[in-house]
């Protein structure tokens, strides 16, 4: 096994074990089990929050039962980084609208 993938299932185990031991404290409540771990998850909106959850907790079961961490890992890692910029000022617009046809511009 090569050095990247030792790390990814170390930190991989790592992180299941924290999540899975923080879901059992909260009596299986995932939502508080995150805001409970991570103090940057309340930065999420509630409705963020809850997405997060229910992310989280199918990436975090299917990753222990199947040994690859990979998923967990990067979307816990986009989570973080979401959170990163919303302390930062950064915030959702509302939906991107796609041109429908191309449009000429002078200069772009």
């Amino acid at each position: 096994m090569c050095g990247h993938h030792l790390a990814i299932l170390e930190d991989g185990v790592a992180l299941s074990s924290q999540l899975i031991r923080a879901i059992g404290r909260n009596e299986g409540n995932v939502t508080v089990a995150l805001t409970d771990l991570f103090a940057w998850a309340s930065a999420f909106s509630a409705d963020e929050l809850t997405d997060y959850a229910a992310q989280i907790e199918r990436l975090v079961y299917a990753a222990s039962e199947l040994g690859t961490f990979e998923r967990l890992l990067r979307t816990q890692q986009e989570r973080k980084e979401t959170a990163v910029a919303y302390a930062m000022g950064m915030r959702p617009t509302g939906p991107i609208e796609f041109l429908t046809a191309p449009v000429r511009v002078d200069r772009p």
